[in-house]
Parts: C-alpha cells; structure tokens; sequence
C-alpha cells in the first residue's frame, strides 16, 4: 500500500510498505478514506519528536472499517469510523478514569517506539488496536469531513475551554490561532462567554477566528497583545487565558492579560522547558491547568456537530490525493496558501 514515510529531518515520500495485518483478536483495519496534516507532525519532520526512519506519518483520520479480529465487539467490516490520535485499551486504570494518554497498554499513531511504534494514519490502511476503545462510529447523516476533527484538535480545543472552567458572560482571550486555536474559539462559545478574544500573527488566520465566533481578534505582531486585553476590560484582564501554540510568547502573553485570581489553560505543545514564576502565580492568584488533548468526549463533540453546535469544515483549505503528500506538507509547513488544514485522501 501507499504511506506518507519520514524521511529524515525536514523531509517526507511517499513510498510502498505491506498493508497491514491483524496481529491480536482486539484489532482492526481500517481503510482511511482521509486524513489530515497535524501541528505535531511538522514537529516530526522538525525533531522535535522522534519517529523512526520510514515511520509512517499521521495520526488525524477516518475511513471504513474492512475487517475485524474476533474479539472486537462494536465494529464490522464496511463501518465508518474516526479515529483518536491516541491508542487506549478501555480497561486500565487510567482508562476507566478517562485517561485515555496514561493508558497503561497504549501509545499515538504516527510517533516512534517510545509511543508504541503504531502505524500511522498518512497512509491507505491502519491497524487499529483496541479497536473497541479507539473508533468511533461516525453516525448516519454527518461526512467523514464532519467529524474528522474529534479525534485530536476539537478534542483538544473542547479540553482547553474546559479546563479554563468558563463561565457565561466570562472574558476570554484565546492565543493562538492555528488549528488547535481555531477549534478552541469554536468550542469556548459552547460556555457563553461575553466576549471571545482571538489572538495570533496571521490575519488570515485571524479572520478564520472571526468566521468562528470570535468577537475581537488581535494581531501581536503589530500590537501587545496583553495591553489591548487589559485596556478593553478596564484594566482588569480577562477571565480566562487560554494558551494554544506552546510558545514562550504566547504563554506570557496569558500571563499579562489575565485578571487576579483568572484561570489559565494550557494545552499547547512545548518541545522545550519554559520557566515560570511561581512568585508571580501565587501573588495573582492563579489558576493554571494544562494537559495532552483527551479524546472521550468524541462522542459528545460528534452528537454537537450533528446538532449543528459546532462546524469545523471551514478549517480545511486543502484537500489533496495521498499522491501529493510530499507538496501537502510543503504548503502545510510553509504557511502558505492561506493554508489552515490540508486533507489527505487515499
């Protein structure tokens, strides 16, 4: 089959491996109808996270299931199916606490051997392991493109407004504007803020922000952002700060703007240690969660989207065959084109 290959720091191709089989009766495969370029893969290519040479790429996808092992219970052959970037039993501990990343047996599709070595999504098939915990049916109705999302950065931006515990008629300022950034201004609105700010470098990105929900949107690369944020709330700050880039920017940035005794929410990735204040955390009070994106409101965000609560298809600017991955990446990677997210298509 074809698979989108790492090929070294900075480069991909697209090259022949075997189709996957099943190897336990919890398996499945599944044949990826499309996929789409993550943040995280372009800290692949960049090093920041290993994956072995050849490692197929990808961890964003959905498609139709082609054949189970015998102990899978929910699925069938010709089922659709999203995945979660994330490989979980459903019986571990940390899985029946709702701690899908602590899984004690599980991993991330398209990263290295230290997350399991699982395949990766960039490619035609994709064995599944416990298959029952990890797909989710796509319900009658709603399209792959729909949905796709779920399994990591609505997810992740779904998470992002909820550990920044909004409150209706909250102030909350959202830094960065990227796919994670994008899919948590959509979700924070689910909270009833008063006003959503948006914050990034980009105004293409910011108008995106804008088509989303977002009430205000701030480009820091012309203005201070934090500045602007404490002169439209009256000096105050806003109520909730949420950080999704995993800058040293863009989490000071969250810092200055938020209110004494504000929340912060931290879910971007930092491929680096970044220095804190504790003095300054305690003197303002505050409250700072963060954490890796948990699929287990896939479900929840899939019967919202049904409902017509939330629409990320604006998110996608390009759809591509899996045949132009390597210039997929390249647009993707360069920020160009207005690129937001591409989709892959086997």
């Amino acid at each position: 089959m074809k698979a989108v290959l790492f090929d070294g720091k900075g480069s991909v191709r697209l090259g022949e491996v075997p189709k996957p089989k099943l190897l336990a009766g919890k398996d499945a495969i599944v044949r990826i109808t499309h996929a789409a370029i993550c943040g995280s893969d372009l800290n692949i290519l960049k090093g920041k996270i290993v994956l072995e040479k050849d490692g197929i790429m990808g961890h964003e996808g959905a498609g139709v299931v082609e054949e189970v092992g015998p102990d899978v219970k929910k699925y069938k052959p010709g089922d659709r199916v999203v995945l979660s970037y994330t490989v979980q039993c459903g019986e571990c501990a940390s899985c029946r606490d709702g701690l899908f990343v602590f899984c004690e047996h599980g991993g991330m599709f398209g990263h290295g051997a230290q997350w399991g070595g699982h395949g990766g999504a960039h490619a035609e098939y994709l064995r599944i392991p416990f298959a029952d915990a990890v797909l989710e049916p796509i319900p009658d109705g709603l399209t792959e493109e729909q949905v796709l999302f779920v399994g990591d950065i609505l997810s992740t931006g779904y998470m992002a407004s909820e550990y920044g515990s909004i409150k209706p008629g909250d102030v909350v300022a959202v830094f960065g504007a990227g796919p994670v950034g994008l899919c948590t201004v959509a979700a924070a609105r689910l909270w009833g803020p008063s006003v959503l700010v948006s914050v990034d470098t980009l105004d293409y990105r910011l108008e995106a922000a804008k088509r989303l929900g977002a009430d205000v949107t701030i480009n820091a690369a012309r203005t201070n952002a934090a500045e602007e944020i404490k002169k439209m709330t009256g000096g105050k700050g806003c109520d909730v700060a949420i950080e999704a880039v995993g800058s040293a920017e863009t989490l000071d940035g969250c810092l200055g703007s938020v209110k004494g005794g504000g929340n912060i929410s931290i879910v971007g990735v930092f491929p680096f240690a970044k220095e804190m204040s504790i003095r300054q955390i305690l003197r303002q009070q505050l409250q700072i969660r963060a954490g890796r994106a948990n699929v287990v409101h896939m479900a929840r965000l899939m019967s919202l989207i049904g409902r017509g609560k939330l629409d990320l298809t604006p998110l996608i600017t390009h759809r591509m065959p899996l045949a132009d991955a390597v210039e997929a990446y390249r647009i993707f990677g360069s920020r160009s084109e207005n690129v937001i997210k591409v989709i892959l298509n086997p």
